[in-house]
């Protein structure tokens, strides 16, 4: 154990010295010299590589605690806390997770939260939390002008947020920094008979001159990120008569996955798994939650509603919705890539300076 100890410890410091000081060079340890002994060790390594790599998903786990396959069927696993969630490692260099998966992460070193995926793009995951992290506030609660952005509600999110120290500072500016796709703020859809209902968003009703650069451990989903998923706008009998004679909200209904409307009021009744049906002390349910995107007209927003829909018939300063976390977290990569030449040396070779 203290041979094995020694090792590691030695490559350590030999990473250390050469980060230091900043010289990018191979430093060569022959595999003769070093010895590996896994008596009374906890670790399940039978060599010097297989420890090190060991060691290091075990303290990139304490903070990303596991994963699931999302699923809606059976086997289902649809919030993450049932017994036949599956696990993954997709957060794991070189691997991939899909939009949807489960992910437990403690945000610090005494908070949990379960998220989804929204999109990994190899390196980062970018995932909303599951449930509302703020609930019943105004997207801009001055007025009805969602030209000045959604200053009420991102700046709440970003304080209740701001404890969550084991996800990424995101920096962004609205209206240039693209979060997908684009950078619009501003988002339509056509309303016909022979409309697709896909959110589109080709405009910028708000811009950095209102909320300047954002440095936040948390963001809100834009409406294009919803999109993405599957959302739909939500359609009326008053611009499609394909749903005159049936119910209002009917079309479209579900269009987002279960993940997206999940844990909102009465969402179960609208093809939902869980409901969240508290209220606040002013007596108000979660209906809803708010995205960062405004509509093309001057008073209203986007958000998620519990339908599974996406919608815009809310003004900014009303108080019905909430607002869930959009956080990153940076896949681990390795300090080292490491290399063994034919006479059975490790190669350790420092690939970026922090």
């Amino acid at each position: 154990m203290k041979e094995r100890i020694k090792t590691i410890t030695i490559i350590i410091l030999i990473v250390m010295v050469i980060s230091i000081s900043g010289v990018y060079a191979a430093t060569i340890i022959s595999s003769i010299n070093v010895e590996y002994n896994n008596e009374n060790s906890k670790l399940v390594a039978n060599n010097v590589q297989e420890a090190i790599d060991e060691v290091y998903d075990k303290s990139f786990n304490k903070d990303l605690i596991t994963a699931y396959e999302y699923s809606e069927q059976d086997p289902k696993c649809i919030n993450g806390e049932e017994k036949t969630c599956v696990k993954t490692d997709c957060y794991k260099k070189g691997k991939t997770c899909s939009q949807g998966t489960v992910i437990k992460y403690y945000v610090n070193n005494h908070e949990f939260y379960y998220f989804y995926v929204l999109r990994d793009d190899g390196t980062k995951i970018t995932m909303q939390q599951r449930e509302n992290t703020i609930r019943n506030i105004a997207w801009y609660a001055e007025k009805q002008d969602n030209s000045k952005g959604p200053a009420t509600v991102l700046l709440a999110l970003e304080q209740a947020t701001s404890t969550w120290v084991n996800v990424n500072i995101i920096e962004y500016t609205p209206g240039i920094t693209t979060l997908y796709e684009n950078a619009y703020t501003g988002c339509t859809y056509t309303a016909s008979e022979t409309s697709d209902y896909k959110i589109r968003c080709e405009t910028n009703t708000y811009t950095n001159s209102v909320l300047g650069t954002r440095k936040a451990r948390a963001r809100m989903i834009t409406a294009l990120e919803a999109g993405s998923t599957g959302c739909l706008v939500f359609k009326d009998g008053a611009t499609d008569s394909r749903i005159l004679g049936t119910s209002m909200n009917a079309y479209n209904q579900g269009s987002c996955p279960d993940w997206m409307y999940n844990y909102l009021y009465q969402s179960k009744d609208c093809g939902g798994s869980y409901n969240n049906d508290t209220v606040n002390e002013n007596e108000i349910y979660d209906y809803a939650y708010w995205t960062m995107s405004a509509d093309s007209g001057p008073t209203n927003a986007w958000y998620v509603n519990r339908r599974g829909q996406l919608s815009n018939g809310t003004h900014t300063s009303d108080t019905g919705n909430s607002a869930r976390a959009v956080v990153e977290i940076t896949k681990p990569v390795k300090l080292r890539d490491n290399v063994t030449n034919n006479d059975g040396c490790l190669f350790l070779v420092e690939s970026s300076r922090k």
